[in-house]
């Protein structure tokens, strides 16, 4: 059994997710596909709904700054201090994390929703290709 090749044109191969459903739409309208208006503003409204991008970078700034803390607590201060901070920093530490799992979820999530919207999309282009060459 084959399996389904992409065409030159798909969705897929334009930059998916990175392009709102205008973008995409336009860069393969042809004079003969229409476009589903319910599939299209559905797109939308998910492209609209689009989480933040995680900030991998800013967490890693903070928990290194963090563990460089514990140095500063080794060498200067009473243990109780060193004890003190590292349960603050592993309190934080898993507050990112959780924060950071949430977060990818949630966009892993979007991905999927926005993904069968604009694939629905695109099979409503196929459709009125195929039913205006009829």
């Amino acid at each position: 059994m084959s399996k389904k090749m992409l065409e030159s044109d798909s969705w897929m191969l334009r930059r998916f997710p990175d392009l709102n459903p205008k973008a995409i739409v336009e860069s393969g309208l042809d004079e003969r596909k229409t476009i589903d208006p319910e599939e299209y503003r559905r797109a939308s409204w998910l492209w609209k709904r689009r989480p933040t991008e995680i900030t991998l970078l800013i967490y890693l700034l903070i928990l290194g700054i963090g563990a460089l803390g514990h140095a500063i607590f080794i060498l200067f201060s009473d243990p109780i201090y060193l004890v003190v901070y590292h349960l603050l920093y592993v309190a934080v530490v898993v507050t990112l994390v959780g924060r950071f799992l949430w977060s990818e979820s949630r966009y892993r999530k979007w991905k999927q929703d926005y993904l069968r919207s604009v694939a629905r999309l695109e099979e409503g282009e196929s459709r009125g290709a195929a039913g205006s060459a009829d």
